[in-house]
């Protein structure tokens, strides 16, 4: 019983008798990986006999040589575009695109063409390279000069590697019937049957393994929470990741010579942005002005930087000045940090915010409770904190199976002097969890970088919660 491949194997070595790996592959259009297992394959059942194997060194085109012995080399191009006319190097990188700067530094090292000012000045009217001439060559099938090889592959247009040819030799030939794997109701009716050999079934062999799409974990876990932040009646909100210093730090009674506002705490952007219309830019720097007493300074609110909170989304959802609300956010932040197990320069928070009258700080505990007993930590304990823009604060702890009590967020309600200046005067808490460590504890995670892995076979291995 022969399959496909080796019947395509043995038709052709019926007509030459003798043959190498390399001719039957090109002719079969089989790889070689599959040429040599097929030829052991057949050499174990007596059909074909290998009766030599060597290494050879093969010159082959990359895919940049094949599109070069297409088009024709970049200087070869450039001398044709000049057609024996001088022209402008502008006009020149318009018609060739990319392959101008490639073209122009090989026809200059070639003496054909020179350069006054921004003129391109041809010495010749056309141009065909030898390494053209070569490359055709070599997708010919002929053989070229070790100097011209060497040049051509520093110019990566050709690849030399070593490949094993074996010489193989047809000692029997045999008889093949069509082979089927599928007996079918015509068959039986028609008797054609008879005229096919059937492939045995092996009842003990593992079926195919088909690897089904899946999404990320890390984003699933994600969108786990946003289902639950839904779920509890809260409103999605998002930002864009480069933000002001006025919605990074200032509006959230940040004064601007935190040590939070060197460099090395924040990605600083070129520029300025655009500061909020209206009374609130007034009404911050009189905050900042009566309870900081420094010189509050707006060129510095409009420097832009890449956002290092979520809570800077929160602002902006203030300065619209809500009468009620219920928001979060879930997006990446930035900032400065030393790459390792429990550290990444990007990473996720979630930042919430609720505005309504007679909220309390007990209402704020008891929301907190019911988003953490949602992810399924059913243990909850609370500590008093601090936090620039909260008072009261609280830190959030949880218990978890194996690590005991961890902390999983900080919180507290708004003070006054980031909520008034935006016009709001209902009791609004807020609070901010790095959803990155969340994921980690509830998912088993020991490096974080894992949350962002690209491994297939990992990613396949990780449970779809």
């Amino acid at each position: 019983m022969l399959s496909e491949n080796e019947l395509k194997i043995l038709d052709f070595l019926r007509k030459r008798k003798e043959s190498t790996s390399q001719e039957i592959g090109e002719a079969t259009g089989l790889p070689p990986s599959s040429v040599f297992s097929i030829i052991a394959t057949l050499e174990s059942k007596g059909i074909v006999k290998v009766i030599s194997e060597e290494t050879r060194r093969v010159a082959r085109l990359t895919e940049e040589g094949k599109l070069r012995a297409e088009q024709g080399l970049p200087e070869d191009r450039l001398v044709s575009t000049l057609n024996g006319k001088p022209a402008k190097i502008q006009e020149l990188k318009s018609v060739l695109g990319k392959d101008f700067e490639i073209g122009f530094g090989w026809a200059r090292r070639k003496g054909l063409i020179i350069v006054e000012n921004d003129t391109v000045i041809p010495k010749v009217s056309s141009h065909v390279s030898p390494e053209y001439i070569a490359l055709k060559d070599l997708q010919a099938g002929k053989e070229i000069g070790r100097e011209m090889l060497d040049s051509l592959v520093k110019r990566k247009l050709v690849e030399v590697k070593e490949e094993k040819v074996l010489k193989v030799q047809l000692v029997k030939d045999v008889e093949v019937r069509p082979a089927e794997l599928y007996l079918t109701h015509e068959m039986l009716t028609t008797g054609s049957w008879k005229n096919y050999e059937f492939k045995p079934y092996n009842v003990e062999a593992d079926p195919p393994f088909f690897p089904i799409g899946k999404t990320h974990y890390f984003r699933d876990f994600i969108e786990k929470v946003k289902d639950l932040m839904v779920g509890l009646g809260f409103v999605e909100v998002s930002g864009e990741f480069v933000e002001t210093e006025f919605f990074n730090f200032d509006m959230l009674f940040q004064p601007q010579d935190h040590p939070a506002r060197e460099i090395h705490d924040s990605f600083v952007i070129e520029g300025r942005g655009k500061l909020p219309d209206g009374d609130l830019v007034k009404k911050v720097k009189e905050v900042h002005v009566k309870w900081w007493r420094y010189s509050w300074s707006e060129d510095n609110a409009r420097r832009l930087v890449l956002r290092s909170q979520t809570t800077a989304v929160t602002a902006r959802v203030l300065s619209g000045a809500p009468r009620a609300i219920r928001a979060f956010t879930i997006g990446k932040v930035f900032r400065p940090d030393s790459i390792d197990a429990t550290h990444l320069i990007e990473f996720h928070q979630m930042d919430g915010l609720v505005v309504e009258e007679n909220f309390t700080f007990r209402d704020l505990l008891s929301t907190l409770r019911d988003i953490f007993q949602g992810l399924g930590v059913k243990q909850v304990k609370f500590k008093p904190g601090y936090f620039p823009f909260t008072e009261p604060s609280v830190e959030v702890y949880g218990f978890i199976d194996g690590l005991g009590w961890v902390e999983m967020a900080g919180a507290g309600l708004l003070r006054k002097e980031v909520t008034e200046p935006a016009g709001v005067y209902s009791p609004a808490g807020a609070w901010g969890i790095g959803i990155d460590r969340l994921a980690m504890l509830f998912l088993g995670v020991k490096d974080i970088r894992d949350l962002y892995s690209l491994d297939i076979e990992y990613l396949r291995s990780r449970r779809v919660i």
